[in-house]
């Protein structure tokens, strides 16, 4: 069985080994356009991917990469919406495809606000957090004055985001003395944020909400024919994740999944603030922690989700602890 990684976080290579370890008759490929992502080790044959490319002239390549290098399942996760909504092409060249099957729902899901949306549609309003949308740099400063919190503190990013490239924290305690021996993270002054979005043009408007200080919980999720699969990830401010299986976090995600119908490995982002629980957002697709769920549970989801997909179902059983913890390891050392 030929598999084809295109260009994807490099956890990717803890992915493509927990697929290999149940399965060691699989062949991995790999693509990226960066030719030196860390998974390159990981698989057996290797390429680099166009840089600027548009989103159809993107999935020709893919279908073309595909049929050239005898694809038989392809995991993708760069320009996933566009792909989705040409699944009938890849299956034409008989192309299993590890993606959601509903085009329209991925391009809601590519939108942060109409994911909200779509979610407090569907029954769920009390897990949207307060929001607002910039569409201008006025709007902007509008929306801080009316949703920053006691200590002034607000969070903003870019209504279409991934992996939380243009999340930012306004806090002005940054320039405090004390934050000397704090680690660089994503956190501005109100000044720097006024200076980066004053320069800014909007076209993809921002979204503003107040910071939510509570843990941030990451949740793993897989529907199968024996149940859904569901791994809250709580992360920490140490060198480790917490596994727990809240209730209030399981049943929020059971009914996001029933929401979305999917059969493929889906992330759902979560935060605490107080006993409250609030969704940030989902990602369709395998999360770049994955392999700590996994680990700590017990559960392979890429080998159960990609034996599903061709149409084989893997038993697996809920962990036996309902609490674990598992050393935040991102990528492999390399000596």
């Amino acid at each position: 069985m030929r598999v084809w990684f295109n260009h994807w976080f490099s956890t990717a290579y803890h992915l493509i080994n927990l697929i290999r370890d149940a399965n060691p008759n699989f062949y991995f490929i790999g693509t990226n356009k960066n030719d030196y992502a860390i998974y390159k080790i990981a698989c057996d044959e290797w390429y680099r991917e166009p840089e600027k490319i548009s989103e159809s002239d993107y999935v020709d390549f893919c279908l073309n990469f595909c049929r050239e290098h005898r694809i038989n399942i392809f995991i993708p996760r760069r320009n996933l919406t566009a792909i989705a909504q040409r699944l009938d092409d890849f299956k034409n060249l008989g192309v299993k495809v590890l993606i959601g099957h509903d085009a329209r729902l991925m391009k809601i899901l590519d939108d942060k606000v109409a994911t909200y949306e779509f979610i407090a549609a569907g029954g769920l309003p009390e897990i949207i957090p307060p929001y607002r949308i910039a569409k201008n740099f006025d709007e902007f400063n509008q929306d801080f004055d009316a949703l920053k919190t006691s200590d002034n503190r607000i969070c903003y990013k870019l209504v279409e985001d991934e992996g939380a490239l243009t999340f930012r924290v306004i806090d002005d305690t940054i320039e405090n003395i004390s934050a000397l021996h704090n680690m660089p993270n994503m956190k501005v002054t109100r000044d720097a944020a006024q200076k980066i979005l004053s320069r800014y043009d909007f076209k993809i408007p921002l979204l503003v909400m107040p910071y939510l200080i509570g843990q941030e919980i990451s949740v793993d999720c897989l529907s199968t024919p024996r149940g859904n699969i569901i791994i809250p990830r709580f992360k920490t401010n140490h060198r480790y994740s917490e596994i727990k299986f809240d209730a209030a976090i399981i049943s929020a995600a059971e009914k996001i999944l029933s929401l979305m119908k999917f059969s493929v490995p889906i992330n759902i982002q979560f935060r605490m603030d107080g006993k409250k629980i609030f969704l940030l957002e989902i990602n369709p697709r395998m999360s770049g922690g994955l392999q700590l769920s996994c680990l700590a549970a017990g559960i392979n989801i890429p080998d159960i989700a990609i034996n599903q997909l061709l149409g084989v179902e893997k038993i697996w059983s809920p962990p036996e602890k309902n609490f674990c913890r598992v050393a935040n390891i991102e990528t492999p050392i390399i000596f």
